[in-house]
């Protein structure tokens, strides 16, 4: 997963709207509240890697385990990547409440009314959902590892997974929030 990144140095900032105003722009900020439901879900997760971590035995370590791949299971981002292949294309139930709001209407929403300072935004977005992707499936592989052969040799991966997506989400969801907030209140979208 090391040669996975969002590549935050190349992130292109949208440019100001002329005009915007305070109440437009805490308009836009309700993505910020989908984005708070996904962390929750993501410090539950964290919950359950600490009780594989704090496992005494290979026992309890696959019991934990076997815990973490029923909630990864029942996460709404994994069960819909698994429904509908991706991330950043069209897919539906909880997820589709955010990267298909996303990728189905709100991007091309903004794309036509935001005009050509935005594309390179807009983009970048795209090309972060893809990484999420693909650490949502690093960390469901290494799940299985875990529990096919509990101990800290399957452990590792599977903490190194759960970190990195950890990390990704919360900064791709910070730059999401923070690029779109204003584009979003003056031209809607959410």
């Amino acid at each position: 997963m090391t040669d996975l990144t969002l590549n935050e140095a190349a992130r292109p900032r949208a440019p100001r709207i002329p005009g915007a105003t305070d109440a437009q722009r805490r308009q836009g900020g309700r993505l910020a509240l989908i984005h708070a439901m996904y962390l929750q879900d993501m410090a539950r997760t964290r919950t359950l890697v600490g009780e594989i971590e704090a496992a005494a035995t290979p026992d309890e370590a696959r019991d934990s385990a076997e815990a973490l791949a029923a909630r990864l299971e029942e996460m709404p981002m994994l069960r819909n990547l698994r429904l509908f292949g991706s991330l950043c294309g069209q897919h539906c139930a909880h997820v589709m409440a955010h990267h298909d709001i996303e990728e189905a209407h709100m991007f091309p929403h903004l794309d036509r009314t935001t005009g050509e300072g935005f594309a390179p935004v807009m983009a970048k977005l795209r090309a972060e959902h893809e990484v999420i992707h693909a650490r949502l499936e690093a960390l469901a592989l290494a799940t299985q590892q875990m529990m096919q052969a509990p101990g800290a040799a399957a452990y590792a991966p599977l903490k190194e997974a759960f970190d990195a997506l950890h990390a990704d989400m919360e900064s791709h969801f910070g730059y999401e929030e923070t690029e779109l907030r204003e584009a979003l209140g003056v031209y809607g979208g959410v």
